[in-house]
C-alpha cells in the first residue's frame, strides 16, 4: 500500500469513526416511521368508545396501534405523553386533547391492565384458557 492509499484509509476510518461516534450519542427516535396503516384498519386497532376516532386520526398517523394500545399509563401520564407529542408536532386540537386523553385512560389504563391479567382471572375463580 502507498502511502497516500494509507493515508486515504486512516482519514476514512477516522471519519466512519466520528460519524459512528455521532450518530450513537444521538437519542434515539421515538418513532420508527413505517408505511402508513390504511385509517379504517387503525380505527379497527382501538377499543370502541367516545374518542375511538379522534385519538386514530391524531395517533394513528405516526404510531402503529400496537405501540399505544399495548401501553396501559394512568390519566396523568398519558396526558403527559401527549403532551410530549405535540411538542414533537402532533396534530391534536385543544378541542381534542381531553377526549383523546380521556379514551387512552379508560382503554388503556392501568386498571385495564389488572382486569386483562391472568392473576387477575385467577382471583375472581376463573382459569384463563
Amino acid at each position: 500500500m502507498t502511502r497516500s492509499q494509507t493515508a486515504l484509509s486512516c482519514s476514512i476510518a477516522l471519519a466512519l469513526g466520528s460519524l459512528a461516534a455521532s450518530l450513537s450519542a444521538q437519542e434515539a427516535p421515538l418513532v420508527q416511521l413505517l408505511p402508513p396503516l390504511p385509517p379504517e384498519q387503525v380505527l379497527a386497532a382501538f377499543a370502541p368508545d367516545k374518542g375511538r376516532e379522534q385519538t386514530a386520526a391524531s395517533c394513528g398517523l405516526c404510531h402503529a396501534p400496537a405501540m399505544i394500545t399495548g401501553k396501559h399509563f394512568s390519566a396523568d401520564k398519558w396526558a403527559e405523553t401527549v403532551d410530549h407529542m405535540v411538542d414533537k408536532g402532533a396534530k391534536v386540537s385543544d378541542a381534542d386533547y381531553d377526549t383523546i386523553v380521556d379514551y387512552l385512560a379508560r382503554n388503556y389504563g392501568p386498571e385495564k391492565l389488572a382486569a386483562t391479567s391472568p392473576a387477575a382471572g385467577a382471583a375472581s375463580g376463573s382459569a384463563p384458557r
